[in-house]
């Protein structure tokens, strides 16, 4: 076998443990200028700082409302108990959400975790694969009778999450150039809906019984049962009205991807 390979591994395995192994300070030759170790460092440091970097670039609300200081521990953190699994560094942040929840000091500030969950589903809607998606058109071609047996599919850039602080706020305050509001929690959570259109990610919170309507949906329900859960809100008689208005700003968003009846 090559003594490069073993040699790569060690190199590897040094990086990746944040310079715990120093078996590859054997196959390294020190200097006056700079001690094996040193050198090796150079890498070290190099790869926690590039994931440091990436997750600058994907978490902007969060690192605004963190401040530098707060931002950079909690990064450097993820990175030493979070090793990369992806080759796209795109995917390294995944998990910061959960870690900032499970992880002291930041599971005491929840509202840290929620902005994380926020920025992820921004950057996932841009990156989300092109859909088709329907026109008022297909949804016409259905004979009125059937309506209620059709199911609708959200395309893959549709995302919305339910959020107990002001999250959205303060991702509104970031993009405008405004000072990055207070944290707080609001009297109830709301349901927050971020999709994109051509190049650019919009994101609103939505209505209680729009929010109820689009899980019907998400959860493969016909639109029968989305009527339904309608009902919790409006007398039935202006539910017909509702669910069509719906519909119709819904297909108009780019936000359904298909319309399907059972055979």
């Amino acid at each position: 076998m090559s003594a490069l390979a073993p040699l790569q591994s060690a190199f590897q395995r040094r990086i990746l443990d944040g310079g715990a192994d120093t078996k590859i300070l054997d196959g390294i030759v020190g200097n006056a200028i700079a001690s094996a170790d040193a050198r090796v460092g150079v890498y070290v440091h190099a790869y926690a700082a590039r994931l440091v970097e990436a997750l600058g670039n994907e978490f902007l609300t969060l690192h605004f409302a963190a401040g530098d200081d707060a931002f950079a521990a909690m990064c450097h953190a993820y990175v030493t108990a979070t090793p990369s699994v992806h080759r796209n560094v795109r995917w390294y942040g995944r998990g910061l959400a959960g870690f900032l929840q499970a992880t002291a000091p930041w599971k005491d500030s929840p509202a840290f975790a929620e902005l994380a969950r926020l920025d992820w589903m921004i950057g996932v809607a841009f990156d989300a694969a092109d859909e088709a998606c329907i026109g008022e058109a297909d949804i016409t071609a259905i004979p009125f009778e059937r309506w209620g047996e059709m199911t609708l599919r959200l395309p893959s850039h549709v995302r919305f999450a339910e959020f107990a602080w002001n999250v959205g706020d303060v991702r509104r305050a970031h993009d405008s150039g405004r000072p990055c509001p207070a944290l707080r929690r609001m009297q109830s959570p709301r349901r927050w809906i971020v999709s994109r259109r051509n190049l650019e990610v919009h994101y609103r919170e939505l209505e209680a019984d729009e929010a109820a309507a689009l899980q019907a949906i998400a959860d493969g329900r016909p639109f029968a049962a989305m009527c339904e859960a309608l009902c919790d809100w409006h007398p039935q008689e202006e539910v017909a009205l509702r669910a069509a208005g719906l519909l119709k700003a819904w297909i108009g968003n780019g936000w359904i991807a298909a319309v399907a009846l059972p055979d």
